[in-house]
């Protein structure tokens, strides 16, 4: 929790005051003018075994109170001992750490009015700590998981957040100015907010709150504006939500507190957190966004270098540390969403912090390697890394360090737009998908599956399905939409189409499924049947796939495709009638409006005809399927039938047309079959059929003698049927 100063005792015991240190420090100064300076010690923490040395990352004025590092400890062990700050002059400041995350950063809080250059972080030592002495600068952000509930006053908030014993994060910023949740994925969530500004002179201070869901504002303790219940951030035209209060010269403190509901869906608003102010400094409405400097400055410092006590003069500590450290950050990702935490392609940006004049080797788990002392990688997937960087001089290895690390999507960036990277997508691609980790090649195919790079989800097939017992329940959703996509509407590459679904099927009955692996079974089995009756004659196998579907674990879509499958089944069986009066069951008589919509599906089939005439068979597709999904009936209508007949010639499916025309024989008896003898013959012939091709050809010229058809077969088969 962030704390008023006198709270804040119990969150960071012993702070050592301000003016005591300022004491000591003159009292210093005053016994250093009777001596000449002496030089600080080279390692004033004898019994610490390593240092980072961080530097300021500006000097502000008016002087700071307080700064801040994230600091990727080599030895994660170290965050639970005390950590002592120096400046480079040698003189102590207090220190805490504000916030740690398991194989990611630790936040440190620094005394920093001292100004100096740069100051040394030691490690691992038996020295007592030393607290920070003033807190009272910056916006100190924290982060709890939230109830999911409306919150309409400030005593349901203040008790929701004491109740909220988690905490997801904690930092410190400059101003109030939060556009999601930069500690993790969204979700139902509480912030606070605790920041101090100076006014210089008394002022009536007008505040006005910007927020998604509840939010209360306190001044001084004392609540000032609130806008609570559920809502979204924009506000109508008399502004955002306002309040007043008189204030005197000096110090002051305000806390901003916000509860967000997430709501449903795949693109919720994010939480915002946002505040405008009017008096004093500021004579118009201002946001306080992080470069208004409204609030008292601290001061943000990055790492320089590690150090190891062993190489200072004079060195005493007897403990061991790790011979390297290295730091990470996020760089370009490839996201489904921006806060889904455990799938995606994300570049992390690597850094070795020892200086070295020979070579840096990195090795990565996922069987990569690169050189240098600076690198980016891309891991195919978020999750806890293994990282190894080596340093070699000449053949000789003279440090290496193992870090396991935490890779994410970049949360504390939020508004990085969800995409597929080609350069990404490229690197990839370049990899093998053989030595992937399952969980990689999840990670992969769900990406490229959702950005529908079908050539992509080809590539990785082979891998996938040798893997498919390693993936996780998790992660099978993914993989049932990769390959519902490939089966969709691709049928040149129908095998490995069908060997992906009954992969698919295989794993989701291993053991007892979940409700969910037996929905997927359902679904992948739907897919398979449609697949394989669309591209050969097992029609028993595909009356055992649809007998084994569990009709309640279908969605949207999906029962009336398996009640249209049935009727398909049936016209293949033979079974005209049957086929039939399914079909009228799922259309309908045409009688009133349905009359109209018979006409506007003539036009679609005259439609979809253009479009093959044109070669735009994707155009044609979606014609005939828009009909054939209204009204089935118009399967058995010759005009529909031959127009998809000849839609899979054009397109070059030759197996598909064949047995699409072979079905068709017992349903087209009178108009255009001379049409389909002539079109059935040249498939059958074409198969190497040559039984049905000579039985079709004998029907055309026999029966249909006149016909521009027959006329075409005598010409094209001159001396046969």
């Amino acid at each position: 929790m962030l704390h008023h100063p006198r709270a804040r005792m119990t969150h960071f015991p012993r702070w050592i005051p301000t003016l005591a240190v300022l004491f000591a420090l003159r009292g210093g100064a005053v016994a250093q003018s009777a001596a000449p300076p002496v030089a600080p010690p080279a390692w004033p923490v004898t019994s610490a075994p390593a240092r980072l040395v961080i530097v300021p990352e500006q000097t502000p004025q008016p002087p700071c109170r307080i700064g801040i590092v994230d600091l990727d400890l080599p030895d994660p062990s170290w965050a639970a001992g005390p950590i002592r700050v120096y400046t480079d002059n040698g003189v102590a400041v207090g220190a805490d750490l504000l916030w740690t995350v398991p194989n990611g950063p630790a936040t440190l809080v620094f005394d920093a009015f001292l100004n100096a250059r740069k100051y040394q972080v030691y490690f691992g030592s038996n020295y007592p700590p030393m607290h920070v002495a003033e807190t009272k600068a910056g916006v100190w952000l924290e982060s709890r998981p939230g109830p999911g509930q409306i919150i309409n006053n400030l005593p349901d908030m203040l008790q929701a957040w004491n109740q909220s014993a988690k905490i997801n994060g904690r930092t410190i910023v400059n101003g109030i100015w939060e556009g999601g949740n930069r500690f993790g994925p969204q979700g139902n969530l509480l912030t606070h907010l605790q920041g101090w500004f100076d006014l210089p002179a008394p002022a009536r201070m007008q505040f006005g709150v910007i927020s998604v869901d509840s939010a209360f504002v306190l001044v001084d303790g004392k609540e000032v504006v609130e806008w609570p219940g559920h809502h979204e951030r924009w506000w109508g035209a008399a502004g955002p939500p306002q309040g007043a209060v008189d204030l005197v010269a000096g110090p002051h403190l305000v806390d901003y507190y916000n509860s967000y509901v997430l709501e449903g869906g795949e693109n919720p608003p994010p939480l915002t957190c946002c505040l405008v102010v009017k008096g004093g400094p500021l004579p118009d409405w201002s946001m306080l966004t992080p470069d208004s400097h409204f609030f008292r400055p601290f001061v943000r410092a990055h790492v320089a270098n590690y150090e190891l006590e062993k190489d200072s003069p004079g060195a005493v500590a007897s403990s061991n540390a790790p011979s390297l450290a290295i730091e990470w950050a996020n760089g370009e990702q490839s996201v489904i969403y921006t806060d889904l935490a455990d799938i995606g392609l994300i570049s992390m940006h690597l850094h070795c912090l020892v200086d070295h004049a020979g070579a840096y080797t990195w090795t990565f788990d996922d069987g990569t390697t690169a050189q240098g002392q600076t690198v980016d990688h891309l891991f195919a997937r978020p999750g806890l890394r293994a990282v190894r960087v080596t340093l070699a001089d000449g053949g000789k290895e003279i440090g290496a360090l193992t870090q396991t690390i935490s890779v994410h999507p970049d949360f504390a960036n939020p508004n990085k737009q969800p995409g597929l990277r080609s350069e990404q997508e490229a690197e990839i691609m370049s990899r093998d998908p053989a030595v992937l980790s399952a969980s990689d090649l999840a990670s992969c195919f769900a990406i490229f599956g959702h950005y529908l790079a079908t050539n992509d989800l080809f590539k990785f097939l082979p891998a996938l399905c040798a893997k498919m017992n390693d993936i996780s329940d998790a992660d099978l959703p993914y993989m049932k939409d990769g390959a519902l996509l490939l089966a969709r509407d691709d049928w040149v590459h129908a095998d490995e189409e069908m060997q992906l679904l009954r992969a698919l099927v295989d794993r989701c009955g291993k053991g007892t499924p979940s409700p969910q692996s037996a929905a997927i079974a359902s679904q992948a089995r739907l897919a398979l049947a449609r697949l394989l009756f669309k591209t050969s004659d097992k029609l028993d196998d595909v009356k055992a796939l649809l007998a084994a579907i569990d009709p309640q674990a279908l969605t949207d879509q999906e029962p009336r495709i398996l009640k249209i499958l049935n009727a398909d089944l049936a016209l293949a069986s033979g079974d005209v009638p049957g086929a039939r009066k399914q079909y009228t069951s799922l259309t309908g008589e045409p009688s009133g409006p349905d009359v109209r919509s018979s006409i506007r599906r003539t036009a679609k089939i005259s439609q979809a005809r253009a479009y093959i005439d044109r070669k735009d068979f994707d155009a044609a597709e979606d014609s005939l399927n828009e009909v054939a999904w209204q009204a089935p009936i118009e399967k058995l209508s010759p005009d529909w039938a031959l127009t998809r007949l000849r839609l899979y010639q054009e397109e070059g499916l030759p197996v598909v047309a064949y047995l699409w025309a072979k079905r068709l024989l017992p349903v087209i008896t009178e108009s255009s079959r001379s049409e389909l003898l002539y079109r059935l013959t040249d498939l059958a012939f074409a198969q190497n059929d040559n039984d049905l091709a000579q039985k079709t050809l004998s029907e055309l010229l026999a029966k249909h003698p006149y016909s521009e058809e027959a006329a075409q077969a005598k010409e094209k088969w001159p001396g046969k049927g």
